[in-house]
């Protein structure tokens, strides 16, 4: 039996916004995400980066991984109108995406040489470089004591596609029957490793990120939260929520990949004409297309073919908010959702800020620097692209009334 699976309550937490009505807030301002250097002096240099990587800053102190994820899981809860208490149920399911806990490496730096026991005494803090602090599976333990789950979250990492991985694993769980609610939850925090190995794929800029522009080939990198409610229409409908939104069946293609520069244009057409079959749409169907678009110029190249493949020239608007409002890497396909999500029930699609002049000759119909672009179809379609090379897409629709199978 195929079930029906919706979206029912959704949260973010980010250095752009503190929660979603924030973030469509500024959405709506044209507001830019705020990049900042990362190095305080010329380390960069010393480590043989091009730049001084800019990155979104976040609220400091650094907010505990768990204080995060319990703030954004509680909010999307809430919207869902669930108490805390339903994600015990035998048929809920959880899945965590992300590397973990981890260390930083730039935390080490300076207790190379204090390894004694008087280094601990007058070092206290080298204790808490212990391994027992770190692993991917502390949040996930966490989670399973804080909402008593009765099975244990998922966690799960594939790098860039890791929220729609999540999100892949959970809608397939519910169509089938296997469980009622499901929970996705995304959370990273940027560390120095992560600067060195988005500067080791040349992916990192000055801040001027903007997909699909030719003035600049970079990500600007940010460190955030989501958390997304997912459930069978038939289960909304026994607790009395009408289902608003429909997740359709969501497709996966893995491809060669191994770095930014060799997206496959084909891959990607294949998906979206896969996930199109599997919702039962036409290309002529969606209203928008919400790409991975993460401001790498190779990758973007790859992605306007694919569009420009099925929709043909300018033939639908495409919109990309990375550039304007940082790149989450490990959430940013759930947030992606979440916004398209919120447009289909405001039917209206918000145009993305940009920070440098779109590349004409993609010749794609980037909705950018606009007024709201009136929603005269029901259907959203997103995908992300992953440097594993995975694709991963789905169609969202809007409805007034569900049928469950």
């Amino acid at each position: 039996m195929n079930h029906t699976v919706t979206a029912s309550g959704w949260a973010v937490a980010s250095g752009y916004a503190p929660d979603f009505p924030a973030l469509i807030a500024g959405l709506e301002s044209g507001k830019l995400a705020c990049g900042s250097p990362w190095f305080s002096d010329d380390a960069w240099q010393t480590m043989r980066l091009k730049v001084n990587p800019h990155v979104v800053a976040d609220a400091r102190p650094r907010p505990a991984p768990f204080d995060r994820l319990r703030k954004v899981i509680d909010r999307a809860l809430a919207m869902a109108s669930l108490p805390a208490t339903a994600l015990a149920g035998q048929r809920v399911r959880v899945y965590v995406t992300g590397s973990g806990v981890r260390p930083d490496i730039g935390d080490f730096l300076g207790y190379q040489d204090r390894n004694d026991s008087e280094d601990l005494l007058f070092f206290p803090q080298i204790k808490r470089l212990h391994a027992d602090s770190y692993g991917q599976d502390l949040l996930a333990d966490a989670l399973l004591r804080r909402y008593r789950l009765s099975w244990p979250p998922v966690a799960l990492y594939s790098a860039s596609n890791s929220s729609l991985s999540a999100l892949h694993l959970a809608r397939t769980t519910l169509a089938a029957g296997q469980a009622d609610l499901a929970l996705v939850l995304g959370w990273n925090e940027m560390l120095l490793q992560d600067i060195l190995f988005l500067g080791g794929q040349d992916m990192l800029g000055d801040g001027q990120s903007q997909p699909f522009s030719a003035a600049d080939s970079s990500v600007l990198p940010a460190s955030g939260a989501v958390a997304l409610v997912l459930e069978s229409a038939r289960h909304a409908r026994q607790r009395g929520l009408t289902p608003r939104l429909v997740l359709h069946p969501s497709v996966c293609c893995q491809s060669g990949g191994g770095s930014a520069f060799t997206a496959d244009f084909r891959s990607i057409a294949q998906t979206l004409e896969q996930a199109l079959r599997a919702a039962s749409l036409a290309p002529d169907d969606i209203s928008a297309v919400l790409p991975h678009g993460n401001g790498i110029i190779a990758s973007d190249k790859a992605e306007a073919m694919a569009i420009k493949k099925i929709w043909g020239r300018q033939g639908i608007p495409v919109v990309s908010y990375k550039g304007q409002i940082g790149y989450i890497s490990t959430c940013s396909g759930v947030q992606d959702l979440m916004i398209a999500a919120d447009a289909l029930l405001q039917r209206r699609l918000l145009a993305l800020t940009s920070r440098s002049q779109p590349d004409a000759s993609l010749d794609i119909r980037l909705h950018a620097d606009a007024a709201p672009l009136p929603l005269d179809r029901p259907h959203l379609l997103k995908y992300g692209a992953g440097l594993d090379g995975s694709v991963i897409a789905l169609a969202i629709s809007a409805c007034r009334e569900v049928d469950d199978d």
